[in-house]
């Protein structure tokens, strides 16, 4: 009788990996201040809100990451400075900056064209950067 080493060798890989439990890597939650167990929900409306006011309050430094953030990832579809391309121009063009950052983090689909959700992607901090150099677009347009 012959007894085929590797394919008991296998099986027996995959039985102790079940019966342990396997091996998982999963990521620590991402925890305040160091402390185990409570994670910081960065969508929360108070934290939103504080990072809003934050942005605003230096709103110079922010509407330039802003920028940065904009030509890096918005300019293909929004243009140079907003000025349309597949999506709609920015420049000159009224808007509320909670309806930006609501649009940037939820995304929105106009027919074919569909602006993906950024909200996994950038921070609340970061997304109201986006809308501080938006809302810059308009008032530039107004000023010439």
């Amino acid at each position: 009788m012959s007894v085929n080493v590797f394919g008991f060798m296998r099986y027996s890989v995959f039985l102790i990996a079940l019966l342990s439990g396997g091996v998982s890597a999963v990521a620590p939650p991402v925890t305040e201040g160091g402390t185990k167990g409570i994670k910081k929900d960065l969508e929360a409306p108070e934290f939103v809100a504080e990072m809003k006011a934050k942005v605003f309050s230096k709103e110079e430094i922010s509407v330039a990451n802003g920028e940065h953030r904009f030509n890096q990832t918005c300019v293909y579809c929004h243009g140079h400075q907003g000025s349309g391309g597949k999506a709609k121009m920015l420049q000159g063009r009224e808007f509320d900056a909670d309806y930006l950052f609501k649009t940037i983090t939820k995304g929105k689909k106009r027919g074919s064209l569909v602006m993906p959700p950024w909200k996994r992607t950038f921070t609340p901090e970061e997304r109201w950067e986006l809308v501080t150099y938006i809302l810059s677009l308009s008032e530039e347009k107004k000023k010439q």
